[in-house]
């Protein structure tokens, strides 16, 4: 909501700023916003609350983003969700590895730092992160209709040469 306040009070500023009776922008601003803009957003504890909703498994977090993702969808946010899980189900495992200095899953199950299932699930979470950070990796057919097909691509580059050298 401080948020929101804020923005209105900005673009109020704003339009009195590029009003173009200097006279009239004037007096607006000593009548509307006689001290100028003064609301200062959310508090960083507002904001730190707000965002420790999200980033840990609760009730609040499950009612916020219900309908972000369905089961069957292995878009964005199905993924995203699909990794948090899977990083708050290994958060256990992980901290012990962290305590242990050990970074790598196979070596901890070499020094009986954690279990092979614990490990292969450690796995399974770091491939789904890894799939979550791939957001720019798209096969060129995906963003132009232009490499549909190889022998399409020469051509269209072999007559954009030819447009250029007769221009």
């Amino acid at each position: 909501m401080a948020t929101g306040f804020k923005t209105i009070e900005n673009r109020l500023a704003e339009i009195l700023a590029n009003l173009p009776n200097r006279f009239v922008a004037g007096f607006l601003k000593l009548v509307v916003q006689p001290f100028g803009a003064r609301v200062l957003g959310p508090s960083d504890r507002v904001v730190h609350q707000c965002a420790s909703l999200v980033l840990e498994p609760s009730a609040a977090r499950d009612r916020l983003t219900a309908d972000l993702a369905h089961v069957d969808d292995d878009g964005g946010f199905a993924r995203l969700e699909r990794a948090f899980k899977l990083v708050a189900g290994t958060d256990a495992i992980a901290k012990r590895m962290r305590a242990a200095h050990i970074s790598d899953w196979k070596e901890a199950v070499a020094k009986g730092v954690i279990t092979q299932a614990e490990g292969e699930q450690l796995a399974a979470t770091r491939e789904a992160v890894t799939k979550v950070i791939e957001v720019d990796d798209f096969a060129p057919e995906a963003l132009s209709p232009i490499y549909k097909k190889t022998g399409d691509v020469h051509q269209f580059f072999q007559e954009l040469g030819e447009q250029r050298a007769a221009s």
